[in-house]
């Protein structure tokens, strides 16, 4: 029975209403996350508001990114610390954007050239500019690159190393390696979110210029306007693949007016 009108619900009218248990919306309250609009002292009866329910839904969906409850309540109340909330919170959504990417490229096939839309993320690397006579060339100068932003010690996992081809003519490229927010060095490079569109290039790194052309084509005939140079990022390859070359995968994008 609904208590003062038709506005505020009793525990198990919510119970229902979220697919929560009474078990949960107790440790919500303990945890100082979810008050009840009213709450009887005498008889112990809770009833929740509309707002409640917000409150419910909110605090679940921070559950399914993975925060504990300790870091909900935290994220909420814990003001002085609200940009390290706000950086993990980032740092999540960089994961989850991965994985999601990560299913997309496991249905790459070769020669499939398909054009699909998708945000890069924003990320801040160490990053080294080289003219490359080759592909060979070009991949022992990333995996320097790759070595010297490791000594740094502030390497991040998070995010995927790629290179930006600088020049169509021959190898003239930038090496770029993800690491932390924090690093300061002269090799810092911020490249914001943007949309882009991209080819999942399955197949030795040789050939992936066979996808920047089809690409290239792609936002030519239609007049798209890029923001940005073209990047081979290094989804699948020797580490996982061995010498496999025809599964490495490799994710062709350009940055697009959004």
């Amino acid at each position: 029975m609904k208590k003062h009108g038709d506005s505020l619900f009793q525990i198990g009218e919510i119970t229902k209403i979220m697919g929560v248990t009474r078990k949960t919306l107790l440790v919500f309250e303990d945890m100082g996350l979810l008050p009840p609009a009213v709450k009887d002292e005498e008889s112990g009866f809770r009833y929740y508001s509309a707002d409640n329910m917000t409150q419910i839904r909110s605090i679940r969906s921070l559950q399914q990114l993975g925060l504990s409850l300790k870091e909900v309540r935290d994220y909420y109340y814990d003001t002085e610390n609200i940009n390290t909330y706000l950086h993990n919170l980032m740092e999540l959504r960089l994961a989850l954007d991965r994985n999601i990417q990560m299913l997309q490229v496991r249905t790459a096939k070769q020669g499939d050239l398909t054009v699909h839309k998708t945000t890069l993320p924003r990320q801040v690397c160490f990053v080294r500019h080289y003219a490359c006579e080759n592909v060979a060339e070009a991949a022992n100068v990333l995996r320097d690159t790759y070595i010297a932003a490791a000594r740094t010690g502030k390497m991040t996992m998070l995010g995927r190393m790629f290179t930006m081809r600088m020049s169509t003519e021959r190898l003239n490229i930038m090496c770029c390696i993800p690491v932390e927010d924090s690093f300061d060095g002269p090799e810092r490079v911020e490249f914001p979110e943007t949309p882009a569109l991209c080819i999942y290039y399955r197949g030795p790194y040789e050939g992936t210029v066979t996808a920047i052309r089809a690409l290239m084509a792609y936002v030519k005939e239609r007049g798209i306007e890029t923001t940005g140079a073209f990047r081979s990022i290094y989804m699948e390859g020797p580490p996982n693949r061995g010498n496999h070359s025809e599964d490495y995968i490799t994710q062709i994008a350009v940055p697009v007016k959004g």
